[in-house]
């Protein structure tokens, strides 16, 4: 299934780590010790695994409490392909190829595993029966031809070839998928259940992701670090957005530094006084506050996962704005580096 797991599913694998069922994990494209809230207990859980294999790239705070780390090509040295699951009228399949030669000792995960195979021999190479990455990949390609696409030719080397020039396939025609109507839904009104929210201090906190770090991936990378975010221009640390009159109810400026705290941690980052966020709460961008992830990454800002809470929503996903948190001021300050004028977004008021 092509999904990302939800919250819940994350928090019943952890359960079953820290139960001792699981004998051997493997991680990759993901760093569960930065990315899930402290409160998980992720980093206890991960002692209770036998086995733990990454496939990281670069040293994560994951990697690093691993007993074996295999280091997967990155994106610009891979092969690849990625299933449109929504927003398209039709069927597509993307292709993505290496651009340059891998520059270290790193190998293709999928080769690793299918390495594996090889050695385990058996039944097990009958039922997996690639050579390499490329091999499976160009099998499950080839499986398209005469299937109705652009492009389509007989011949599987041309067919492959076609592929990789146009960067994928798509289907010819379009093959929407018409929504059933029910009157007897749209006749009942709709109840939304009231938010709820952790703990009884004065703030609800937002934490999202940024729009240049994501969750924190990039933030080994120095011209992502030097990117300017989009809202506030601020770039190499973490802020906390609040409203300028309750920075003035605080005693606070920009460039002061403040303790965050929740019932489940706490974490400094630096006021970013911003008239579009509400009095009443505060919002803190994901991405800093690594641990490892080298030198541009490692103790740079804060994570505000530290603050979060387990409670989920009604998919099971973690859910949204679910904390509450109070603000204390401390003597330090801090200047943030940001593109905008000093004086900020909203003027000398400020």
């Amino acid at each position: 299934e092509n999904r990302a797991s939800t919250f819940n599913e994350m928090a019943s694998l952890v359960r079953r780590m820290k139960q001792g069922q699981i004998k051997i994990l493997f991680i990759h494209g993901a760093n569960p010790l930065f990315e899930l809230p402290a409160a998980l207990g992720f980093d206890k859980a991960l002692e209770k695994v036998p086995t733990v294999i990454s496939f990281a790239s670069f040293p994560d705070e994951t990697a690093l409490q691993a007993d074996y780390i295999f280091p997967d090509h990155t994106a610009l040295e891979s092969w690849g392909y990625q299933r449109v699951a929504v927003g398209a009228d039709r069927a597509v399949l993307s292709a993505s190829q290496p651009v340059v030669v891998p520059l270290y000792d790193t190998k293709a995960t999928a080769d690793g595993l299918l390495a594996a195979v090889q050695h385990v021999g058996g039944d097990l190479t009958q039922k997996v029966p690639y050579t390499n990455e490329v091999d499976f990949l160009k099998r499950k390609v080839l499986k398209l031809i005469g299937k109705g696409g652009a492009y389509d030719v007989a011949d599987p080397n041309t067919f492959w070839a076609l592929f990789l020039q146009h960067g994928g396939w798509w289907a010819r025609k379009a093959q929407p998928e018409q929504p059933q109507a029910n009157g007897a839904v749209l006749s009942k009104p709709l109840r939304v259940p009231e938010p709820k929210t952790m703990g009884e201090d004065d703030y609800t906190l937002i934490v999202y992701p940024s729009p240049i770090l994501a969750e924190g991936a990039g933030a080994n990378r120095p011209w992502l670090q030097e990117t300017p975010d989009p809202m506030t221009t601020v770039m190499w640390n973490t802020w906390v957005e609040i409203n300028p009159e309750t920075a003035r109810q605080l005693g606070v400026q920009h460039n002061n530094v403040v303790r965050v705290i929740s019932s489940y941690g706490e974490v400094e980052a630096v006021v970013y006084v911003y008239p579009g966020i509400r009095p009443d709460v505060v919002a803190i961008p994901l991405g800093q506050g690594h641990t490892a992830l080298g030198r541009f990454a490692k103790d740079r800002g804060a994570n505000p996962a530290q603050l979060l809470t387990l409670r989920s929503n009604q998919v099971g996903d973690l859910a949204f704005a679910s904390v509450r948190v109070r603000i204390e001021k401390t003597e330090q300050r801090r200047p943030l580096a940001r593109k905008e004028n000093v004086v900020g977004v909203y003027g000398d008021g400020a």
